[in-house]
């Protein structure tokens, strides 16, 4: 009587070599992107998320702000100006800050942007995100010399 053979277990080395080829890549890859620290800016929750200087909501897109604290906690604002005032008062230690950019599209950082004045914001600083104009210095001390007017 013949019986039909059956396949023996693989022994070692044989039909396991796609697995360590596919294992290596994928190791690879979630290393890379763990170690990648770079810090990012987020989307707050619109029309829910307070801001952190006037607690007002957050939602008006083009004069939003958000700062990120070296101990991991974010910080969004409903206006530039928000931002500049709440860093005068607070000192804090940041990783990273960022506006929207031109048109609301984006996160920018502030330090790098141009900005317009004479816009309506929720504050009332007025600066917008722009391709041209005046730099974060000059809305910070823009900023610092209305708010020292406020009674």
């Amino acid at each position: 009587m013949n019986r039909p053979m059956l396949p023996l277990p693989a022994t070692r080395g044989e039909g396991r070599g796609e697995g360590p080829r596919l294992l290596l890549p994928l190791l690879l890859i979630l290393t890379l992107t763990a170690c990648d620290s770079t810090p990012r800016p987020e989307e707050p929750i619109w029309g829910k998320q307070p801001c952190a200087h006037c607690a007002m909501l957050l939602s008006e897109r083009a004069p939003a702000a958000q700062a990120l604290l070296e101990d991991g906690r974010r910080k969004f604002f409903d206006d530039v100006g928000c931002l500049v005032a709440w860093q005068d008062r607070e000192h804090p230690r940041l990783k990273a800050q960022w506006v929207r950019g031109p048109n609301a599209e984006g996160w920018v950082d502030p330090t790098t942007a141009k900005f317009s004045s004479g816009h309506p914001t929720p504050m009332d600083f007025g600066f917008l995100a722009a391709n041209e104009g005046v730099t974060f210095d000059e809305v910070r001390e823009a900023v610092r010399s209305k708010t020292r007017k406020l009674p």
